[in-house]
C-alpha cells in the first residue's frame, strides 16, 4: 500500500470530551521559581535543581525545597541522580505540611544509593518507615497494618542507574493508594486509611538528609498532573470509633476446596467479620441511600448492608418477583434494562420445554425508578447471555446463539428465533458462551469456558467447516455473520469489556497455570488454560528449568492471588474474597469520581465484594494489578451478583442471583429460583436519572456523540450507526464529522480512536485516514491501524512486506504485538517475513507477550519449512521464540533428523541449548529411530564438564536404541548411595529406552518402597518371564493397593506373565480374591488358548461383550467424561449407591449384601471396570457369583449363590434373604452363566444419577 498523507483538516467540535488531565512541567529548566528553600543547600546546575553537601562538610539537619503550591490526587515524574559519600540519601515529598521549623512532615518516596532506602514509601516525623520497597501495605483506620510482598527488597536495588546516568521517579496518589514506580518498576503500594494519619492532600518538596558530605542530589524533567481531589472520608462517630471490632473468624480465610459453598451466615444477621478482617474492606462505610420505592423487605435490607466507599449509595432497582434468577443483562438505545431469566439453569430442559425468559425494565417517566416491566420472550432454554441490536435480541442458548428479531421495535418478536450458530456444547453449564458484549470493532464478542467442549457453525456446516472452541474469547461479526475464536484459553471465563483505548480484558477463576483472574485478551494468543491440555500442537505446558519460556502459552495479565481454588493448587479468599470472578466491567461512565476512570471491577462471588484492579501499560500490553481497595461488601451470603455494567446516567447496575446455589449442582431440588434483584451503585453527589432515546438521534447527532464523556452513549451510538450503515449510506455530515475526529491529532488519543472505530465499523474508513493512522504519533492508534486494517484475511488491507516493516522499524511494542497478532491473517506462506522480522527484535526478550505471540505467528509453518525455522531459530536473539521452534521441530522424524545434522555444526553454545531442548522434547516418548547424524553428535558432548549436557547425550541415547549407555545407568541404579532422585530418573531412562535385561536387579528393587512402583512396570517388559513372575508373585502380598495394581496390569499384558498367575493361583500360592472382572476380561483378550483354560478353571467364565452392550458402554463413557463431574456431589451418588446396589454388594466390609463382590478398593479400577461389569454384567462372571436356580418339588424357584453346602441340604443366598432347603425337596437344580447382577441398571437411572453413581464408585474413599 502506498503511503498515504493526512487529507481532513483537523478541528475541534464545540461539544468536545473533556481533555484528560495533561502534565505540567514544574521547574522551568533554569531558576528555582515557584521553588522555596535553603540557597545553601539547594541552587539550578546544569539544568536540574541541586542540593548538594559539599566534600568535608556535615549537614546538620534535613533541608527542603518547597513547592509553592498543594497536591491532592496526582502523578508526579522526576527525573534524578544521586551520588557521594555511602549514607548519601534524599527524598520526594509528598501531601506534606511544613513544620514551623521548616521540615517537612508527611509521606516521602525515599532514595538513597539503592542500597537500604531507595522505593520505600516513609513517613518523615510521623509513622517511619511505611512501605519496603516489594511489598504492598494497607492500613486500616484504626491503625492496623497488613503487607503483601511482591518482590524481594534486596532485587530493587539494581534499578539505579548510578550517576552520571539518569533515573525516573514516578510517584501515583489516588486519594488512600498510593503508588511509587522507579525506571518503570513497581517498588511500593500504600493504601492508607489511617485516622487522624492518612493524608489526602498537602505540599511537594525535595529532601536533602543530614549527613557527612560530600553528596549531590539532582533532579529535572519535572511535571505534575492532576487528577482531582478525593474527599477524606469523615471520622466515624465517636461510639462507632470506640466499638471494638469483632473477634476474627479462624475459618474466614481457610482454604477451601474448589467449588464448596460459600460460608454460611444466619439469615438476617450481619456478618461484619470480612470486613474488619480484610484489608481492602477496612474503608467502606454504611451505605447512605434511603430505600427505594420496591416493595421487597428482604431486598430493601440487604442494600441497607450494603458497605461502600465514602461517597458512594446502593439503592434497589429491582426485586422479586418482578425479576427472578437474572444470567445477563444489557442496555437497549432507550436505557430500558433487559434481562435474561435462567430459570432451568443448571440444566438444559428437555426440547420444547425450556422455562428461560427475557424481560424489559423501563424507567418510564425518567425519574429512576423502573417501574414498567413487560416478558419480551419465553421458553427459552438454557440462556446464558443477552445483548440487543441491530433489529433484534441475541442470545445465547446452548446449543445455539440466537437472534430474536424486532425490527419494528414494539416489544414483540417478529418471528421465531433465528438459529445464527450451533454446536456449542453444555456438558458445564457454566462455562458455555456467556458475557456477550459490543466491541469497539463493530463485532459481537463473548466468553467460552474450558470444560465445555464446543464445535461452532452456521446450522448445516460439516465437521470440517466449524471452529472448535475449548476456553476462550469468540466474536460474530452481525452484519457479515462471520464467526471466529477470537483467542484461546483461559479458565471459567464470565466477563468481558474494553478500556479507554479499546484493549479487551477478560475475568475468570483464578487458575495456578494463569495466574491471577484477569487477562489482557489479545487476538490470535494463545492462554494457558485450567485443565493445561488440549492445547494447539505448538503450545508445550510446561518447561524445563533450564528453559521456562518452553511453557509457551500466555499468562493472565494479573499475577496477584486472588482466591482458594483454580486448578494446580489453592490460594486464600482472606483478603479478595476468592477464585471466582463474575462480571466485568472497565468504568468509563460520567458518574462515577475521575480516580476509577479505565480502572476494571468484577464481582468476587465468594467474597461477597467487587474487587478493584488496574490494567497498567508493561512494554507491549498490561500488567493488573489490584486497586488498593475495593468499592463494595455485602455481609449477606444471598449477595450472589452475576454481571455489572455502567448505565446512561454513568452509575453501575448490577444483577444478583441472590441463590446461594449458584454453580456446580445439577440436582434442580437445591435450587431456590425464587429470588433476584436489581442494584444501581452510584456516586451520591453528581448522581441523576438519564432519559435518553439515541435510536431517535440523527445519524449526525450519533457522531457528535462520540465526544460525550461517557462511553455509554458513545458505544451505543456506534451501534447503531453501524446498524444503519448495512442498510444505507450514513449521512454525509455524520461522515465528515467523524473523520473530523479521528484526523484531530490535538485532540486525546482515545477521542480519535472512537471515531476510527466507528469509520471502519460503518466501512467509511478509507485509505488516506487509514494511512494517516498507520503514520500517527501514537504507538496506540498505529497499532489499531494494523489490527483493523488485516481484520479480513480475504480483504487484508496491509501486506505481509507492510507488515514486515512495521516489525523492523516501529518503535513501539504495542504496534510490534498488533503485527505479531495480524500475521494470522495471511496465507501461510507469507507470514515468514514478517514474523522473522519480529523475532530479531532482540529489545522484546524480556516483553510478557511479544516473543510467545511471533511464536504463535511462525507456528503454523514450521512444518512446511523445516530449515528455515531452525535458521531462524539459531538467528534469534528471542530465547523463547528459538527454544519453541527447536522443542516442535524435534516433535517429527524429520524434525530430530534436521536437528541432529546441526549439532555437530552449530556454535557451541547454539548447539548445547539445542540438545537440552531435543531431550526435553522426547522426555516421554520411547524406542525411537535414530537420526543419521547423531553418533556424530552424541560425540560432540559425549564428554562435556556439564552434566545437564551428558545426562541429555544418555537419554537420547539410550531413546535412540543404544544399548551400550544402558549399562552405567544400571550401576547407578543398583547404587544404594546414589540420590533417589537420580536413581528415579535411571529408572524412567530404562523404562523409556525398552530395557528388558534388567530382572534380577529389579526383583531385588521391588523391595525399596521408594522405587517399586517404578520398577513393577519395567518387570512387565522383562526378557527374564520366570524371574520377573516370581519375583512379582513372592512379594505380592507386601504391596500397597495402587503397587498391586501395577503388578496385576503386569501379569495381564502378556501372556507368559499370566501364566504363572494363574498357576500361582491354582497352586493356592496367590490369593484369588485379588482377581476381579476387570483382570479375567484382559487375560481373557490375551486371546491364548493355554491363557484361556486356566483362567476357566480357576476364576470362571468370560467372554466379549455383544456390540449392543459396547455401544452403552461407549455411550455412557462419553456421558461421564464429558460431564463437569466435580459439580456432582458424591454424598448424592453414594445414595444411590445404597439404593441401587447395597442389597447386593458390600463396600470395603461396610453393611450390605453379599450376593456380589465387595466393592471396597476397587475404584483403582477405574470408570470402564464399572461401565463394562454394569452394562454386560454376563460378560464375566467368577464361578464364586454365577447364578444357581433351585426348582423345589412343590414348583417353588430359588435363585441365588451357593453360600454352602451339606449331604442333606443346600443353603441358598438370594437378594433379600438366605435360605436352607434340604437336597430331598430339590426336583431340578441348575448352574446358569448368567451373573446375579441385573443387566440395564445403568440405562434405567437419570443421566444425573448415572454421573454420581460412577463418580461414587471411582473416587477413592476419604
Amino acid at each position: 500500500m502506498p503511503t498515504l498523507r493526512l487529507l481532513l483538516p483537523c478541528a475541534l467540535l464545540t461539544a468536545a470530551l473533556p481533555a484528560a488531565p495533561a502534565p505540567r512541567p514544574l521547574f522551568d529548566g533554569r531558576t528555582l521559581d515557584g521553588w522555596e528553600g535553603d540557597a545553601r543547600s539547594w541552587r539550578v546546575e546544569a539544568g536540574a535543581i541541586t542540593g548538594e553537601i559539599a566534600a568535608g562538610a556535615t549537614l546538620a539537619r534535613n533541608e527542603f525545597l518547597y513547592w509553592r503550591g498543594e497536591v491532592a490526587d496526582f502523578e508526579l515524574t522526576a527525573e534524578f541522580r544521586i551520588s557521594g559519600d555511602a549514607s548519601a540519601n534524599s527524598g520526594l515529598q509528598f501531601r506534606s505540611r511544613r513544620e514551623p521549623d521548616g521540615h517537612a512532615a508527611g509521606y516521602q518516596a525515599d532514595l538513597d544509593l539503592g542500597r537500604t532506602w531507595l522505593g520505600r514509601l516513609y513517613e518523615e516525623h510521623g509513622r517511619k518507615l511505611l512501605v519496603e520497597r516489594g511489598d504492598r501495605v494497607s492500613i486500616a483506620p484504626d491503625g492496623r497494618r497488613w503487607s503483601e510482598k511482591f518482590g524481594e527488597p534486596a532485587d530493587y536495588a539494581a534499578l539505579l542507574r548510578p550517576a552520571p546516568a539518569w533515573n525516573t521517579y514516578r510517584v501515583t496518589a489516588r486519594g488512600p493508594h498510593i503508588e511509587l514506580w522507579l525506571n518503570g518498576t513497581r517498588v511500593a503500594v500504600l493504601d492508607d486509611h489511617q485516622t487522624g494519619a492518612a493524608a489526602h492532600r498537602g505540599l511537594l518538596a525535595f529532601q536533602l538528609h543530614s549527613g557527612p558530605g560530600p553528596v549531590k542530589v539532582q533532579f529535572r524533567d519535572i511535571h505534575l498532573t492532576d487528577l482531582g481531589a478525593t474527599e477524606a472520608p469523615p471520622a466515624r462517630p465517636a461510639a462507632q470509633a470506640a466499638a471494638k471490632a469483632p473477634a476474627i473468624d479462624p475459618n474466614i480465610g481457610a482454604v477451601r476446596k474448589n467449588g464448596d459453598p460459600p460460608l454460611r451466615r444466619n439469615a438476617g444477621v450481619d456478618d461484619l467479620t470480612r470486613l474488619h478482617a480484610s484489608p481492602v474492606l477496612w474503608h467502606l462505610r454504611d451505605n447512605p441511600a434511603k430505600p427505594s420505592a420496591v416493595a421487597n423487605p428482604a431486598a430493601q435490607k440487604l442494600v441497607a448492608g450494603l458497605k461502600l466507599v465514602h461517597g458512594f449509595q446502593a439503592e434497589l432497582v429491582a426485586a422479586e418477583p418482578g425479576i427472578r434468577q437474572p444470567v445477563a443483562f444489557a442496555f437497549d438505545d432507550r436505557g430500558r434494562i433487559w434481562v435474561a431469566e435462567a430459570h432451568g439453569y443448571p440444566n438444559r430442559q428437555p426440547e420444547g420445554q425450556g422455562r428461560d425468559r427475557i424481560i424489559i425494565l423501563e424507567d418510564s417517566d425518567g425519574d429512576g425508578e423502573f417501574e414498567t416491566r413487560k416478558v419480551f420472550a419465553e421458553n427459552l432454554n438454557l440462556v446464558s447471555g443477552l445483548e440487543v441490536g441491530f433489529g433484534g435480541v441475541w442470545v445465547g442458548a446452548a446449543p445455539h446463539l440466537l437472534f430474536i428479531p424486532d425490527h419494528d421495535g414494539d416489544d414483540r418478536p417478529d418471528g421465531p428465533a433465528r438459529v445464527l450458530l450451533d454446536g456449542w456444547g453444555f456438558q458445564d453449564t457454566h462455562e458455555t458462551l456467556n458475557s456477550f458484549t459490543w466491541g469497539v470493532d463493530g463485532w459481537l464478542y463473548g466468553c467460552h469456558g474450558v470444560f465445555t467442549f464446543s464445535n461452532v457453525g452456521k446450522p448445516g456446516d460439516p465437521a470440517a467447516g466449524r471452529q472448535k472452541i475449548r476456553a476462550g474469547v469468540w466474536r460474530y461479526h452481525p452484519v457479515r455473520h462471520e464467526f471466529e475464536v477470537f483467542a484461546h484459553g483461559t479458565s471459567n471465563p464470565w466477563g468481558l469489556d474494553f478500556n479507554a483505548e479499546g484493549h479487551l480484558f477478560m475475568t475468570h477463576c483464578r487458575s495456578f497455570w494463569g495466574g491471577g483472574g484477569t487477562t489482557y485478551v489479545i487476538r490470535n494468543a494463545h492462554y494457558w488454560n485450567q485443565a493445561n491440555n488440549d492445547y494447539a500442537p505448538w503450545i508445550s505446558n510446561r518447561g524445563p528449568d533450564f528453559a521456562p519460556g518452553l511453557r509457551n502459552y500466555l499468562l493472565a495479565s494479573a499475577r496477584y492471588d486472588s482466591g482458594e481454588g483454580g486448578a494446580g493448587a489453592p490460594g486464600t479468599s482472606a483478603v479478595y474474597g476468592g477464585h471466582s470472578h463474575v462480571g466485568t466491567m472497565i468504568y468509563l461512565g460520567d458518574n462515577w469520581p475521575a480516580v476509577y476512570r479505565d480502572h476494571l471491577f468484577t464481582h468476587n462471588l465468594h467474597g461477597h465484594q467487587i474487587n478493584h484492579q488496574v490494567n497498567v501499560r508493561a512494554g507491549s500490553a498490561y500488567e493488573t494489578f489490584h486497586g488498593g481497595h475495593d468499592v463494595l461488601f455485602a455481609p449477606d451470603a444471598t449477595y450472589l451478583p452475576v454481571d455489572l455494567q455502567y448505565g446512561p446516567d454513568g452509575a453501575v447496575y448490577v444483577i444478583d442471583w441472590s441463590d446461594i446455589q449458584h454453580c456446580h449442582n445439577p440436582r434442580d431440588e437445591v435450587w431456590d429460583r425464587s429470588n433476584g434483584r436489581l442494584y444501581r451503585v452510584s456516586w451520591a453527589a453528581t448522581w441523576r436519572p438519564a432519559k435518553v432515546n439515541l435510536g431517535a438521534r440523527s445519524d449526525t447527532e450519533l457522531a457528535a456523540l462520540h465526544l460525550h464523556r461517557s462511553e455509554w452513549h458513545v458505544r451505543v451510538a456506534r451501534r447503531l450507526l453501524q446498524h444503519r450503515a448495512a442498510q444505507r449510506a450514513l449521512e454525509p455530515a455524520a461522515v465528515a464529522a467523524l473523520r473530523r475526529q479521528a484526523a484531530n491529532t490535538a485532540d486525546e488519543v482515545s477521542t480519535q480512536l472512537r471515531a476510527l472505530w466507528t469509520l471502519h465499523a460503518t466501512r467509511n474508513l478509507d485509505d488516506a485516514l487509514l494511512g494517516s493512522a498507520l503514520g500517527h504519533a501514537s504507538g496506540t492508534v498505529r497499532a489499531w491501524a494494523v489490527q483493523l486494517a488485516t481484520e479480513r484475511p480475504d480483504k487484508l488491507r496491509l501486506s505481509a512486506d507492510q507488515l514486515a516493516a512495521l516489525a523492523r522499524t516501529d518503535a513501539s511494542p504495542a504496534v510490534r504485538l498488533a503485527v505479531a497478532a495480524a500475521i494470522p491473517a495471511l496465507p501461510v506462506a507469507e507470514r515468514w517475513i514478517p514474523a522473522a522480522a519480529l523475532a530479531n527484535r532482540g529489545e522484546d526478550n524480556g516483553d510478557r507477550f511479544l516473543p510467545k505471540m511471533t511464536w504463535f505467528a511462525l507456528a503454523p509453518g514450521v512444518g512446511g519449512d523445516l530449515a528455515r525455522a531452525l535458521e531462524l531459530a539459531a538467528a534469534t536473539p528471542l530465547r523463547e521464540v528459538a527454544d519453541s521452534i527447536l522443542w516442535f521441530v524435534s516433535r517429527t522424524a524429520e524434525g530430530r533428523e534436521q536437528v541432529a545434522a546441526r549439532l555437530a555444526a552449530w556454535p557451541a553454545e547454539t548447539a548445547a541449548r539445542a540438545l537440552r531442548v531435543l531431550a526435553f522434547s522426547l522426555e516421554n516418548d520411547a524406542g525411537l529411530t535414530a537420526p543419521l547424524s547423531w553418533p556424530a553428535a552424541a560425540r560432540r558432548f559425549a564428554d562435556s564438564k556439564d552434566p545437564g549436557l551428558r545426562g541429555a547425550v544418555e537419554q537420547l541415547s539410550a531413546l535412540f536404541g543404544d544399548k551400550s549407555v544402558l549399562g552405567p545407568v544400571r550401576t547407578r541404579l543398583a547404587d544404594a548411595t546414589t540420590p533417589l532422585v537420580e536413581r528415579r530418573r535411571a529408572l524412567d531412562l530404562l523404562r523409556r529406552a525398552g530395557d528388558t535385561e534388567s530382572a534380577a536387579l529389579l526383583v531385588s528393587l521391588l523391595e525399596d518402597r521408594d522405587l517399586r512402583s517404578a520398577v513393577i512396570p519395567l518387570l512387565g517388559i522383562s526378557a527374564d518371564n520366570a524371574r520377573a513372575a516370581e519375583g512379582l508373585i513372592t512379594r505380592f502380598g507386601s504391596f500397597g493397593g495402587a503397587d498391586r495394581n501395577a503388578a496385576l496390569a503386569a501379569f495381564t499384558s502378556r501372556p507368559a506373565l499370566a501364566l504363572p498367575l494363574l498357576r500361582a493361583v491354582e497352586a493356592g500360592r496367590f490369593d484369588r480374591q485379588f482377581l476381579t472382572a476387570l483382570h479375567a476380561r484382559q487375560l481373557r483378550r490375551l486371546n491364548d488358548p493355554q491363557v484361556n483354560a486356566a483362567l476357566d478353571r480357576v476364576w470362571g467364565r468370560a467372554s466379549e461383550s455383544s456390540a449392543d452392550a459396547k455401544a452403552t458402554i461407549a455411550r455412557i463413557r462419553d456421558v461421564y467424561r464429558n460431564a463437569p463431574v466435580w459439580s456432582y456431589e458424591l454424598e448424592a451418588g453414594r445414595k444411590v449407591y445404597e439404593r441401587a446396589c447395597s442389597a447386593c454388594h458390600a463396600m470395603g466390609g461396610s453393611s450390605g449384601g453379599k450376593l456380589g463382590p465387595d466393592l471396597g478398593g476397587t475404584w483403582r479400577n477405574g470408570l470402564d471396570y464399572f461401565l463394562e461389569n454394569i452394562i454386560d454384567p454376563n460378560a464375566v462372571v467368577g464361578a464364586a457369583y454365577e447364578m444357581h436356580v433351585l426348582t423345589k418339588r412343590d414348583g417353588t424357584v430359588l435363585s441365588g449363590m451357593i453360600d454352602r453346602e451339606t449331604e442333606t441340604a443346600v443353603v441358598i443366598r438370594g437378594v433379600t434373604e438366605t435360605v436352607t432347603v434340604a437336597k430331598s425337596e430339590i426336583r431340578e437344580r441348575q448352574k446358569t452363566t448368567q451373573s446375579l447382577m441385573p443387566a440395564g441398571l445403568l440405562e434405567a437411572l437419570p443421566e444425573r444419577e448415572t454421573v454420581e453413581l460412577l463418580k461414587f464408585l471411582t473416587t477413592e474413599p476419604r
